[in-house]
């Protein structure tokens, strides 16, 4: 391990991810590395070259989605400056050239001006917004592929929160949490309610890739949806 390279993460401390740097372990306790959400993305959008990832954090997926064979370019959204400088301080160690990074609170993004995607990843994001389907509305005009991976609300916690929809209001974790939400509180959908919002905004087939109700923190999905 270098020590140099161990006080320069040491700067930017706390992490949450841990990133291989030359063959040794750097920041955080968390590995994205055997994470089968990376592998099921590129199943589910094997043609994908152009991606938009939404919550970057620290970039730790990022880097995996960029350096898979024939990606052009992955734009990578986070709402935290902090979290940001993490992301672009590993870019410049692992030389990622096809990837970067944008300062932007998903809860208000014109998404018009960044063109066109041929899939989204959006990965631990749509439960900390308090208006869920209002970011998926958006998504359906830049890109055909949505993959999303979310926790949700059982039936029955939920009750009717706005649009028809039903979940369940949590309290978010405040500014200073990296992987809380921009808002004082987040929406959790039911799946059904989930489901419906993409089937709304464009998405025309929508399918549970892995449906995990019994997840340690609360019940989670994956999902893929396309046009």
């Amino acid at each position: 391990m270098n020590a140099d390279l161990t006080s320069e993460f040491a700067k930017l401390a706390p992490w949450v991810f841990k990133f291989r740097i030359d063959g040794a372990d750097y920041g955080g306790e968390v590995s994205a590395l055997c994470d089968p959400r990376v592998e099921q993305f590129f199943h589910f959008a094997p043609a994908a070259e152009t991606i938009l990832e939404l919550g970057s954090l620290e970039g730790a997926h990022t880097f995996l989605l960029a350096g898979r064979p024939g990606i052009k370019r992955v734009l990578a959204l986070e709402g935290r400056e902090r979290n940001l400088r993490k992301a672009r301080f590993v870019q410049e160690l692992l030389h990622v050239r096809n990837a970067e990074f944008a300062q932007a609170n998903l809860e208000e993004t014109d998404f018009s001006a960044m063109g066109k995607f041929d899939a989204v990843f959006c990965s631990g994001l749509i439960y900390h917004l308090p208006e869920p389907w209002k970011l998926i509305e958006k998504l359906s005009v830049i890109a055909p592929r949505l993959f999303i991976w979310t926790h949700y609300a059982p039936d029955t916690d939920a009750e009717v929160i706005s649009h028809g929809f039903r979940g369940k209001i949590f309290v978010e974790g405040g500014s200073e949490e990296p992987l809380s939400g921009m808002s004082p509180t987040s929406t959790w959908l039911t799946l059904g309610s989930l489901i419906t919002s993409l089937t709304t905004s464009g998405y025309g087939s929508v399918h549970v890739i892995h449906n995990d109700p019994t997840h340690k923190n609360a019940p989670a999905v994956t999902i893929g949806a396309s046009q």
